[in-house]
């Protein structure tokens, strides 16, 4: 488990992370989102006892992380794939790590081939692949077998096949009883993984709740109706008042929000308005995400500065 308390960690005049307070449980994947500059890193880096906050705490299983028994068997981390020495083999970088922290060699060939990086073991880091670093990260992080897992961006240089992988794999991680955090831009990625999502903007909180329920609250589900007598159709629609709200889709149609599909057939029926068509469009997380962090975000389009 991952415990954030009013956590703030501030660089100089910057305040990377804002009182965050939100918690990681097990047996679940929880998704941390945010924009560029939100302060996911750094709170990952906070956690693993990589920065020191300012005030508030970061734990892992109710202790500091400098203060765990055995580390590398409570939790395990891909925070940069460049970390690896590039002038060692993977095999060799491992090997290291199992030295200092106990974990036994025989472990090693076991994630080497979890990863799939067995026939790539004896070659130089320096020689791999962005994707073939991040699965040398992800063999790092489960060295010590341990009960938490955090993942920053990992995807990343992966190709198809790897991201399903990577997808499969913090699934399974989470079925199994562990705490998976993972970060990442890509919502689709998210969408399909994450039971949970943590979202930060400007290092402050601005959910924390399930996949369903930050799509329900913060997308743009609504149903789309096409019809001759649109204009006569909208005018009945918007007198029905909150939280009934109707928008020009600008091709002839008709977004409403607040009704289901049934019910805007009923109002077109009593309206005498004849239907061409009507749907309900189900809105996604990329969506719901960029109605969230809207006001969060540290450049808008074309570079021009939003905040902060």
């Amino acid at each position: 488990m991952l415990t954030v308390t009013a956590l703030t960690k501030r660089y100089g005049g910057r305040t990377a992370v804002d009182d965050l307070t939100f918690t990681v449980e097990p047996g679940r994947v929880t998704g941390f989102l945010g924009p560029n500059g939100a302060g996911k890193s750094t709170t990952m880096r906070l956690l693993l006892g990589l920065a020191r906050p300012t005030s508030g705490e970061a734990l892992v299983n109710g202790r500091e992380y400098a203060r765990l028994t055995a580390p590398a068997r409570e939790a395990g981390a891909l925070l940069d794939p460049r970390a690896a020495h590039p002038g060692r083999t993977g095999r060799a970088h491992l090997l290291a790590k199992a030295l200092i922290t106990g974990v036994p060699r025989t472990r090693v060939d076991e994630v080497l081939d979890e990863v799939g990086l067995t026939e790539a073991a004896g070659r130089r880091v320096g020689g791999y692949s962005l994707g073939m670093r991040q699965r040398l990260g992800v063999a790092d992080a489960l060295l010590g077998d341990p009960g938490t897992l955090l993942f920053d961006e990992p995807v990343n240089g992966l190709d198809l096949d790897g991201v399903r992988w990577m997808r499969d794999l913090a699934r399974r991680l989470a079925d199994e009883g562990r705490t998976v955090f993972v970060s990442s831009h890509l919502m689709s990625e998210m969408e399909l993984v994450a039971d949970h999502l943590v979202v930060v903007g400007r290092g402050r909180l601005i959910a924390d709740a399930s996949l369903g329920e930050v799509i329900a609250a913060w997308s743009r589900t609504h149903v789309l109706v096409r019809s001759p007598e649109a204009g006569a159709l909208g005018a009945r629609l918007e007198r029905l008042g909150p939280p009934v709200r109707v928008e020009d889709d600008g091709d002839g149609g008709l977004r409403v929000f607040g009704l289901t599909a049934e019910a805007v057939g009923d109002h077109a029926h009593e309206a005498g308005a004849r239907v061409h068509a009507l749907a309900r469009e189900e809105a996604s997380l990329e969506q719901a995400y960029l109605e969230l962090t809207d006001e969060t975000v540290e450049f808008g389009a074309h570079g021009k500065e939003t905040g902060a």
